[in-house]
């Protein structure tokens, strides 16, 4: 088909997420190898933000692909519900469970991280109304962002789908000001706003009640958001917190799992257990779509014998297989070694041009999963629309990026090589000294 039939195609009849209604693709993607996307005329275009922060293993990784392929001769698809199983998602749950940090032993597939969220949210309330049926609210952050289903968007805390305001879509949630220290305490030492956040944590439950407060859901990093770290203190603190109140802990690892890190999960990072860690993304790399919710015994123990809802493709065989493939690459690849390696180059380049750049206010994060704060001539943040000229000039030269309010978010395929980081800064400050300069 002519390149043109396809953008008249597209425009005629895809809908578009996050994008305007009717308006046709600016770029059409047809091929795509390592950390690379290739469009319709062959241009060649570096993906530093791994799509949606998904694609870990990046492109045409043959151990996935070789890993589906097998998996749709032998058993393209059988069902979880009503006690049947098939083995690679029995195999895949007790991987992940081995992996998966404290004593989270217990996984519950889905199709992706809305999902995920949904069902971690719908066994915190089934195990509150066996323990205590008055535990019933949900504390989250502002900038957070959780999915986009009922419960997720509620939770999630930015204006979502067209709607302005945090969408109040069920009762019962409630949200505190996140661990942003760049926009609330730029002037604090870290150690001493960790402890502002905490107990900042601490006062809503005490302000909504202990007896009523059922968990706390957070993402590590925030995502979405900006690529926001929290101090490093920040989440021991709020384990404490939790434990104090009898507020179960949830940790959406949708974006920051799998390696993102610099670890398996971004909860070694901090070094804290959840009670439920909430899983998607790179699970699979992205090749096909999958989620999870993993839990420890205290609520397992719980909900035993009761009956659990599911999705028709919870546990799908190819996504499993695919997830399999992809946690034997993160191991034999040694994906959190090169993480490690290529963030340092990263930061080392994005620090040294902040030292020379009044308009770069902060890079931080871990990993890589890279955010860099944008400021005008007086210090302030600059505007959203500044960030996505930014975004659209980084795509005319070659470099995908994503971009929420005043930060440029950096998140390539995570076995990207020392090279191509450098590609990566030189077009990510070319974009930036394009418009800002």
């Amino acid at each position: 088909m002519r390149n043109e039939d396809l953008f008249a195609l597209d425009k005629a009849h895809l809908v578009h997420p996050l994008s305007p209604v009717g308006e046709a693709s600016r770029i059409i993607f047809n091929r795509g190898e390592g950390v690379w996307l290739y469009d319709l005329d062959g241009k060649a275009y570096l993906d530093a933000r791994s799509q949606l922060c998904c694609v870990n293993l990046g492109y045409g990784h043959a151990g996935i692909i070789d890993a589906v392929k097998a998996q749709i001769d032998q058993l393209p698809f059988a069902a979880l519900f009503y006690g049947i199983g098939h083995p690679p998602a029995i195999e895949a749950a007790a991987r992940i469970a081995a992996l998966a940090p404290g004593a989270l032993d217990h996984v519950f597939f889905c199709s992706g991280g809305s999902e995920a969220n949904e069902l971690a949210f719908s066994l915190v309330r089934q195990y509150w109304s066996k323990v205590k049926p008055t535990k019933f609210k949900f504390i989250s952050r502002y900038e957070g962002y959780h999915g986009n289903t009922a419960a997720a968007m509620t939770a999630s805390g930015m204006d979502m789908a067209g709607m302005p305001g945090v969408p109040g879509l069920l009762a019962g949630h409630i949200h505190i000001e996140p661990p942003y220290q760049y926009r609330r305490g730029r002037d604090m030492d870290p150690d001493d706003f960790a402890v502002m956040c905490a107990n900042e944590l601490a006062q809503v439950i005490e302000r909504e009640g202990a007896d009523s407060v059922a968990a706390f859901v957070a993402e590590p990093i925030m995502g979405v958001g900006g690529y926001i770290p929290p101090p490093d203190d920040y989440w021991k603190l709020v384990r404490e917190v939790c434990d104090t109140c009898d507020v179960l802990l949830i940790l959406d690892e949708v974006m920051t799992g799998f390696c993102r890190t610099g670890r398996m999960f971004a909860s070694e990072t901090y070094d804290v257990t959840p009670d439920m860690m909430v899983l998607g993304k790179g699970m699979t790399s992205n090749y096909v779509p999958c989620g999870a919710v993993v839990f420890n015994d205290r609520v397992f123990e719980q909900v035993r014998g009761s009956y659990l809802t599911g999705v028709t493709n919870s546990g799908h065989p190819l996504a499993t297989a695919a997830s399999l493939a992809a946690l034997d690459a993160y191991n034999s690849e040694n994906i959190c070694s090169n993480v490690e390696i290529v963030s340092r180059e990263v930061f080392a380049r994005l620090d040294a041009a902040a030292e020379q750049l009044d308009y770069i206010g902060e890079v931080s994060g871990k990993g890589l999963m890279i955010g860099v704060e944008l400021t005008n001539a007086a210090g302030e943040s600059v505007s959203g629309e500044t960030c996505q000229q930014i975004v659209g000039k980084a795509l005319d030269i070659g470099l995908l990026l994503r971009a929420r309010g005043s930060r440029l978010s950096i998140s390539p395929p995570l076995n990207i090589s020392i090279e191509e980081a450098g590609i990566l800064c030189d077009r990510f400050l070319e974009a930036i000294a394009a418009v800002m300069d």
